[in-house]
């Protein structure tokens, strides 16, 4: 980068830090530091819902799973308008029906103290492993840019992030988000459309899609899954799904395990919950959340498209075979530089041929079975070209399907094509979009401590002030574990998945206990409990025993957590 992309990155790192550390002002109390004395406005709360995902886990991991496997990821949000239509109708009636701070609070009056702080731990648990995902991502783009070493940089927006939540609470979180909001949409405008610059002088715009199309990157649309078989596959070592429960991105795993997995998320998770807690009304809660229902989808199909053009891109200009850093180095090592030569021979080669046959497609006006023999031999350069670049990470990794290039392709991009003071300001987004996204799930994660377990369980008569007091060092706490956490997470695979993935393992079993209060009032105390750990059992049988898509986890764990709360609940006392 640049003298000037430096000083963009830092100028606007330090205003972000500062807007989030000033608002500590407007948090003298725990109603005003957890729920921002309930007078946030409902639009500003629903950016800030938004933003919580589209930060740099959208920006990095989804652009790169656009990249390399195409537009299916937009399935898994097919229920999402579904879903907050039915968190409006059912689930914020009870959670502001009594001015709660934690979504689980709203559990005791029902099933007691220990189902409350069963699902309370449940939640900081799951919520503090996705939260080390969250710092995780953008520190690969900062590592990527400055050679930097990667835990340095994990821990620099961890120490940041805690730093500016500590002082300035949800008022913090919601108002940084609205900004980092508006500054990731038009850096991802600006990429889309310095893209378009680049490829349409070479191609009209149908073009552009009818090649996207043939290298299998328009596949927003899955109606049939890799098999209809509904007998899940004893588990076995890879290969293709066999049965329609492992195929994990089709319209029904997105709509059915998806819907299940927002539900989950958006109405138990007090990471999402907590914002709807900050409105004045219910119906302003309500609107909060209908802004996600409807604006999600057409964000994910976004960036999801600008991760295809990318591929175009690349298949028009050339692309690399590793975007890796590390493994470049690796390649390029004494011990693998004559043995990767002739790999990165046959794959320029194939590049180049894939490159001609693309621009061929995009202005042949021939038969059709002179096209649909150009067609076939471009999805031959395009398998080609794949297969190579595995054939390349094989030599040079041992675990080469969990370490893939998903999360570089992006950065690769930004730090090689976009002109200076851009580059700048799109990496200072990624950057501060990841803080925006993390200090929520660090004020959550300090409520449902302090609120579910310090002021229930250990000082119960203490006041605004030494709540308060212990919030903050709660935050200290959790920014410290999260950072840890986050430095698990180096070269695990795709890193939008990997946050899906941890929250299904929870995520149905909460929805189940909220549920289960709906459908039946003679679940007691142990229901409850049995319910929330029914559901995780379920899951954790499954994951051990049966081939099924993460997406399915929260569908099978909702299933197993109401079925089990409701038999146990003809024997609650």
């Amino acid at each position: 980068m640049s003298a000037i992309d430096w000083t963009v990155f830092f100028l606007f790192l330090a205003y972000v830090v500062w807007d989030g550390a000033r608002r500590g002002v407007q948090s003298e109390n725990l109603e005003g530091y957890f729920a921002g004395g309930r007078a946030i406005p409902w639009w500003a709360a629903g950016l800030s819902v938004m933003a919580t995902q589209a930060s740099a886990i959208t920006v990095i991991g989804t652009t790169g799973q656009g990249h390399e496997t195409g537009m299916e990821f937009v399935q898994t949000y097919f229920g999402l308008p579904f879903a907050m239509i039915l968190l409006c109708i059912f689930m914020v009636p009870l959670l502001r029906k009594n001015p709660i701070l934690t979504a689980y609070e709203y559990l005791e009056g029902q099933f007691g103290p220990a189902t409350r702080t069963l699902a309370s731990v449940i939640f900081l648990v799951s919520r503090c492993l996705a939260f080390g995902v969250v710092i995780y991502a953008p520190a690969v783009v900062l590592s990527a840019m400055t050679g930097l070493n990667l835990t340095f940089m994990v821990i620099l927006i961890g120490l940041l992030t805690t730093a500016y939540t500590m002082a300035g609470g949800i008022n913090a979180v919601v108002w940084t988000d609205v900004k980092q909001m508006t500054v990731i949409f038009l850096g991802l405008f600006l990429c889309v459309g310095i893209l378009l610059w680049d490829l349409l002088p070479r191609m009209g715009f149908m073009d552009m899609l009818r090649v996207m199309g043939a290298s299998g990157k328009l596949n927003a649309l899955e109606l049939q899954p890799a098999s209809w078989d509904l007998i899940p596959n004893w588990k076995s070592a890879g290969g293709a799904p066999q049965t329609f429960w492992q195929d994990t991105y089709n319209v029904w795993s997105g709509f059915f395990g998806g819907i299940f997995l927002m539900l989950s998320y958006f109405g138990c998770d007090q990471s999402q919950v907590q914002r709807i807690l900050t409105n004045p009304t219910a119906d302003e809660s309500r609107k909060t959340l209908l802004l996600s229902a409807f604006a999600k989808v057409p964000m994910q199909v976004l960036i999801l498209f600008l991760g295809a053009l990318l591929y175009l891109y690349g298949t028009v200009m050339g692309s690399p075979m590793l975007y890796n850093p590390d493994h470049v180095a690796l390649a390029q090592s004494e011990a693998y530089a004559q043995r990767i030569e002739p790999i990165q021979q046959r794959y320029d080669r194939l590049v180049e041929e894939r490159s001609q046959l693309a621009l061929r497609l995009a202005e042949f006006e021939g038969t059709p079975r002179q096209s649909s023999d150009l067609l076939a031999r471009y999805q031959n350069a395009v398998r080609g070209v794949a297969e190579t670049r595995e054939e390349a990470r094989r030599l040079l990794l041992d675990n080469a399907s969990e370490n893939r290039d998903t999360n570089y392709v992006f950065p690769h991009f930004i730090l090689n094509n976009l002109p200076p003071v851009i580059l700048g300001l799109l990496v200072a987004a990624i950057f501060a979009a990841a803080m925006s996204s993390a200090d929520s799930a660090l004020n959550s994660l300090s409520a449902a401590t302090i609120v579910d377990l310090y002021k229930r369980w250990f000082r119960p008569d203490a006041d605004d002030a030494a709540s308060l007091r212990a919030g903050r060092l709660a935050t200290l706490f959790w920014g410290i574990a999260a950072t840890v956490a986050a430095m698990q997470f180096a070269g695990a695979g795709s890193v939008v998945e990997l946050v899906n993935k941890v929250g299904s393992y929870f995520y149905g079993s909460l929805l189940g206990v909220f549920v289960l209060s709906l459908v039946s009032k003679k679940a007691g105390p142990k229901a409850g409990v049995a319910s929330l750990l029914g559901g995780m059992g379920t899951v954790f049988i499954i994951d051990q025993t049966v081939q099924v898509a993460f997406l399915w986890y929260n569908l099978f764990g909702f299933a197993g957590s109401l079925m089990i709360g409701l038999i146990v609940s003809r024997f609650d006392d």
